[in-house]
């Protein structure tokens, strides 16, 4: 898979979507991202410590820091079906704090910063892969943060969908297809389809960090 696989939508999603593995996200030109799909399981194993990495986030007019909070109990199964197909689980309780830097420069969005404290994100999940890797499925359940990452198809769909930038679902379900493009070199996949949107007490990250601004003047 290749980096138009760069489309973690939750950190649910991150271990998978990402050049093949959540470490592609933060690694250097040295390393070399963890195989994708991954091997079969054995049932529930804990998630490998890179799951709690998250890369900078361009969102709300400035760069968010996304960080893992003091939860990290998150297990994944992996299961090969008769078709090929890979089929990853996740369940467990996960936490992330969300920052930004204060920004002095005239018109900034968050001058003094501001802070969002573990924010609960256990929500259940999985990311099925087409045994051709040519589709990607991801279910999401709440609570789950879902933000940008950079594609614009992606962007349109959730927008398409009424959805804010960069948010938290409490309860309900979310899930994508994502078709990824024949061309190994594409940025962009084909196609990103909501196939279910009932996303329940949505919460809009960016007004919540505004109001955090706010309150902490």
């Amino acid at each position: 898979m290749t980096t138009q696989n760069t489309l973690c939508l939750s950190v649910l999603a991150t271990l998978s979507l990402v050049a093949g593995s959540a470490s592609a996200a933060t690694a250097t030109e040295e390393e070399t991202p963890a195989p994708w799909p991954p091997a079969e399981t054995r049932g529930y194993v804990p998630v490998p410590d890179e799951y709690y990495d998250f890369p900078p986030v361009s969102a709300c007019g400035t760069t968010l820091t996304l960080t893992s909070g003091d939860v990290r109990d998150v297990q994944n199964k992996v299961q090969v079906k008769h078709d090929g197909e890979t089929v990853v689980t996740y369940r467990g309780g996960a936490t992330v704090d969300v920052s930004v830097a204060p920004d002095k420069t005239p018109g900034a969005a968050f001058p003094k910063g501001a802070f969002l404290d573990e924010l609960d994100i256990s929500g259940r999940g999985s990311v099925r892969t087409s045994a051709d890797e040519s589709t990607i499925v991801v279910k999401l359940q709440g609570p789950s943060i879902v933000y940008p990452t950079g594609s614009q198809v992606e962007a349109a769909a959730l927008a398409g969908a009424g959805l804010p930038e960069i948010f938290i679902f409490e309860r309900g379900k979310l899930t994508l297809e994502i078709r990824l493009s024949e061309d190994e070199n594409a940025v962009e996949p084909d196609s990103v389809e909501i196939l279910r949107n009932t996303t329940r007490d949505v919460v809009d990250l960016c007004q919540a960090l505004k109001e955090s601004a706010v309150q902490s003047d």
